[in-house]
């Protein structure tokens, strides 16, 4: 059997990885000239930069798993999740999660914690209970139990169950930096998912998010053509029968397309119009990330991120210092600040060259930490059109259908991709590990 693989991204490396385990005829294609897609990683003097994804959640059993594969079980590491959030001039710190001996450590920044009025407070309370009733359901890879809450958005359960301002200064912040989206762009379920794992920890890996795609790149490199974007997936008959690319058409068995939807609809324009309706639902977020080197870490003892409410006014939904994640990401002292711009924001600023885009950030940090220096020690800039997979009211209920009719109304087609998910880099690499599956068993 011959296997074609389009994108060698998260879930692209994921599939070819598998499939070359699996002893299958596998080419990946990759229209960038690296691979890892949100999984990517660099360094620049003595710094780690995660480029897309920032960290894991507890509960990636399949990300850990392949860690453990891949010889990077030692590697994983938890990090403080302490986070600053902005409101009336002012940067209230807590560490974010249920571990009482956290709580109790961090009871004096409790104490002095006032993000929420007396109403909030009374408006969390009347939405806290829904979170932990329905835990068990709030799960990103078997998401069928929280299907209920696709129905409406994030923003519209919160006023409902709650009011404004836990929507505000709980809900928005928190789907703005995890998804770089608002809540009113989500789904109740996947924004409830999201917040019940974000109590639960963060873990990254010791010299960077990166080191699991360079990991899985390794394996089957040789497998992998960069720079090779696909053009078309020619499906005929109901059939796969190959990818053109600029080199030329290249025949196979099977294609797992794992792309962004938006992208699988580029490159399939005569997918089965029940498939096309399905992929035409999922959205994406946009995200101008910059970031700078430091010589000294700009955030507190402790703090890894400051979050900033949309009445706060800032293209950017928060900005994090990663040096706290392990001793490699940074020398003894350094910070390497990673600001998140997000929405019009970031598109209006994804079209400015860099030389713009980095002092008016720069600029605007020190809004909120008057210490971030005007000449950092080297500026980075990474430019995602398509950052997140938004997961909108509605879209696991289609995925689901979909899944449930078969994803295979295409003999030899396979789909990977978050999207398949509720979003997230475990969501994606689950995907891939799935479509090379099935292919292998012949399903």
């Amino acid at each position: 059997m011959k296997v074609i693989v389009v994108g060698a991204g998260t879930a692209g490396l994921a599939a070819a990885y598998t499939l070359h385990r699996g002893g299958v005829e596998v080419t990946a294609l990759e229209a960038s000239s690296s691979p890892g897609g949100r999984l990517a990683g660099a360094s620049r003097e003595g710094y780690v930069l995660d480029l897309g994804a920032q960290f894991f959640f507890r509960f990636y059993d399949t990300t850990f798993d392949l860690c453990r594969r891949l010889g990077l079980g030692g590697d994983i590491v938890p990090f403080p999740f302490k986070v600053a959030m902005w409101r009336d001039g002012r940067l209230n710190a807590l560490t974010a999660g249920l571990d009482p001996r956290l709580l109790w450590k961090d009871r004096r920044d409790l104490l002095r914690f006032r993000l929420f009025g007396p109403r909030g407070i009374l408006q969390a309370a009347r939405i806290m209970p829904l979170l932990f009733r329905r835990r068990r359901d709030l799960h990103f890879i078997d998401y069928r139990g929280a299907l209920d809450l696709d129905e409406e958005s994030l923003a519209e359960l919160a006023l409902r169950r709650g009011g404004e301002e836990v929507l505000e200064y709980f809900f928005q912040p928190l789907a703005s930096c995890l998804t770089l989206g608002e809540p009113e762009e989500i789904g109740a379920g996947y924004g409830l998912a999201l917040a019940w794992y974000a109590l639960h920890g963060l873990f990254t890996l010791r010299s960077g998010i990166g080191t699991l795609a360079d990991a899985l790149y390794r394996e089957c490199r040789d497998r992998v053509m960069l720079s090779t974007p696909a053009r078309r997936i020619v499906l005929e008959d109901g059939k796969v029968k190959g990818v053109e690319t600029s080199e030329g058409f290249l025949d196979a068995d099977a294609v797992i397309c794992a792309t962004t939807a938006t992208q699988a609809l580029r490159l399939m324009p005569d997918l089965p119009e029940g498939m096309r309706n399905v992929l035409g639902k999922v959205r994406y977020s946009a995200c101008c990330h910059v970031m700078f080197g430091l010589r000294k870490r700009l955030l507190p003892e402790g703090w890894y991120a400051v979050g900033l409410p949309r009445r706060a006014m800032s293209p950017m939904a928060g900005f994090t210092d990663n040096s706290i994640k392990s001793p490699l990401y940074a020398p003894p002292g350094a910070g390497m600040v990673h600001c998140f711009t997000y929405g019009k924001h970031a598109r209006e600023l994804n079209s400015r060259p860099d030389a713009e885009v980095f002092p008016l950030l720069a600029e605007e940090i020190r809004r909120f930490i008057p210490s971030m220096p005007a000449e950092p020690l080297f500026s980075e800039i990474y430019r995602w059109e398509e950052a997140v997979c938004l997961s909108p009211p509605g879209m696991l209920r289609a995925v689901e259908e979909l899944k449930r009719m078969g994803l295979r109304e295409v003999k030899g087609l396979r789909l990977a991709g978050e999207y398949l998910f509720m979003p997230s880099v475990d969501g994606a690499l689950r995907s891939g590990i799935d479509a090379a599956e099935s292919l292998l068993r012949g399903a």
